[in-house]
C-alpha cells in the first residue's frame, strides 16, 4: 500500500511507557488504572502496521510506519493514544491523573509542576496530576524533559534526557 503523509504529518503517541510493569513479573502486575492494558485495539485498528507490544505489553508506535490517520486513537478503550506534530518530539509519556501511581510505576507523572515552571513558552501545565503539552505554544525545547524528575516526559530524538 503506498499512501502519502500529510503535511504537517502527524503521528500517534501512546501516553504510556509501561513503567508499573517494569520490575514485576508478569503474574505480579500492581497495573496502574490509567495506563495500557495491552488489549491489542490499537494494533487490530492500524491498517499500516504502526502498533506493536513492547516486552512490557505496552502499545508502541513506529512513527515511520504511522500516517497519523487516527484509527489507533478512537479504538483505544483507555483513551491514552493521542496524535501529535511529528516534528515536535517531546512528548508526556503518562497518562496518570493520580499522584498515588508513582507507587505502582516508578516513571510516572506525579504532578510535581517543574516542568510548568521551567517551560519558557508556558507551553505544559500539569492537569490532574499530570502533565499535557499544548502542541501550540511548544517549542521543543525539551527544557521540561530536563527538568522533569522522573523521566515522564521524553525527546523521541532521544537527544535530551532528563538528569539524573
Amino acid at each position: 500500500m503506498n499512501v502519502k503523509k500529510k503535511f504537517p504529518s502527524r503521528v500517534a503517541s501512546v501516553h504510556c511507557n509501561g513503567g508499573c510493569r517494569a520490575n514485576q513479573s508478569p503474574e505480579g502486575y500492581t497495573l496502574c488504572k490509567y495506563g495500557c492494558t495491552g488489549c491489542g485495539s490499537c494494533i487490530a485498528a492500524c491498517k499500516f502496521g504502526a502498533i506493536r507490544l513492547n516486552s512490557y505489553g505496552v502499545a508502541e508506535v513506529e512513527e515511520s510506519k504511522c500516517l497519523g490517520c487516527g484509527a489507533c486513537c478512537r479504538s483505544c478503550p483507555q483513551d491514552i493514544i493521542g496524535l501529535r506534530l511529528e516534528d515536535n518530539p517531546i512528548v508526556v509519556l503518562c497518562s496518570n491523573k493520580d499522584a498515588r501511581c508513582k507507587d505502582a510505576c516508578a516513571v510516572s507523572c506525579v504532578g510535581c509542576g517543574l516542568c510548568e515552571r521551567v517551560c519558557p513558552a508556558g507551553a505544559i501545565k500539569v492537569t490532574e496530576n499530570c502533565a499535557v503539552i499544548c502542541a501550540e505554544k511548544c517549542l521543543s525545547c525539551g527544557a521540561c524533559a530536563m527538568a522533569c524528575p522522573r523521566g515522564v516526559i521524553r525527546d523521541k530524538r532521544g537527544i535530551l534526557t532528563h538528569r539524573i
